[in-house]
């Protein structure tokens, strides 16, 4: 893929609705989302990475770590100046601070998707450092993580806080990996719309057995509960290529412009839906279902991304290189100039 997808973008606007909306506190939406809530997220991320040869890779390393690190501790500070004066304790900001150096699962409330960040974070690293070999001796390598990820997920290992729950990228990067290897072949299997069916079966019988009693399938990759080592596989996938096909054909319509926009602007809304919404129903005494968090937690953030744009200075803290949305693409005369930096 040359040149960015717009379904791609679909994909990561939904992807974005679908992680604040599993924050609602639905445990009922929640458990079905988790199938494929975040592998989702993952595998498209994967679509958009590039192999880094082996003599750039230290100076990529330090470029991704400051792509994602800048805005962890920038909105890091900020929440947890926010917390200090909703606490009237000030001595909570270098405890929050701590605790947000350390990351992962000690993270919860306020901070409860911070974990992402690092994660997705060493899920680069990883396969930033892979991408030198062949697809054949990555995909041994990744098959390794997924079998380490379960036996972390089913022992005692699953209790321990691992610094930026860097034990949950084994099992992450087998979706992203999936979005890497697969850049070139997904795109015709969603033109011919091949997989759509079969994935969707396996969704509808998965849910169902659920429904049913019958059966149970529970994921959460932050919490490591993924315990089913064959099933944790298929099912998210079958998932994700359900939602990937329903986006690819929604992208061939106006209305779809909506969610590839929200897909260029995904770092505000992951960092503020939580904060925003907790500052409305517990600051302000404010009570509200799932639709209506999901709602307030991607537009407010948005309008917060879109003032923030207008300074240089917190666009590069907030929002990191691409800004609010995507740059629209120069005339052919000016993308001729050489390219500074």
């Amino acid at each position: 893929m040359k040149e960015r997808k717009k379904w791609i973008d679909v994909a990561r606007g939904l992807s974005i609705i679908l992680v604040v909306m599993g924050h609602a506190g639905n445990d009922v939406i929640n458990h079905y989302l988790g199938w494929f809530r975040m592998p989702l997220f993952f595998l498209v991320s994967g679509l958009l990475f590039k192999e880094v040869p082996a003599g750039t890779y230290w100076h990529w390393a330090w470029r991704r770590i400051k792509f994602f690190m800048i805005p962890y501790c920038a909105y890091g500070i900020c929440i947890a100046l926010l917390v200090a004066v909703r606490l009237r304790d000030p001595m909570s900001i270098p405890h929050d601070l701590l605790l947000l150096a350390y990351g992962g699962t000690v993270l919860g409330g306020w901070y409860g998707v911070f974990w992402f960040i690092t994660c997705l974070l060493v899920v680069h690293l990883l396969m930033g450092y892979l991408s030198r070999f062949s697809l054949k001796t990555a995909a041994i390598a990744v098959a390794v993580c997924y079998a380490a990820a379960h036996v972390v997920s089913m022992s005692p290992m699953a209790k321990w806080d691992i610094p930026w729950n860097a034990d949950v990228a084994l099992m992450a990067i087998v979706f992203f990996f999936l979005g890497y290897a697969g850049k070139t072949i997904l795109p015709g299997l969603l033109e011919r719309g091949t997989a759509f069916i079969p994935s969707l079966m396996i969704w509808f019988i998965a849910a169902g057995l659920n429904i049913g009693g019958l059966w149970q399938l529970r994921i959460d990759m932050k919490a490591k509960l993924y315990n089913q080592p064959v099933l944790d596989f298929i099912v998210p996938v079958a998932c994700v290529l359900v939602v990937l096909q329903l986006c690819y054909w929604l992208s061939r319509y106006k209305a779809s412009n909506v969610l590839a926009f929200l897909g260029t602007v995904t770092i505000a809304i992951m960092y503020l839906h939580v904060p925003i919404n907790i500052v409305l129903e517990f600051g302000l005494g404010l009570k509200y279902g799932t639709l209506v968090f999901t709602a307030v937690g991607v537009i407010i953030p948005l309008g917060i991304a879109w003032l923030m744009s207008q300074s240089q200075l917190l666009s590069k803290l907030f929002l990191g290189p691409g800004g609010f949305g995507r740059p629209k693409e120069k005339p052919a005369m000016q993308q001729q100039a050489p390219a500074g930096g």
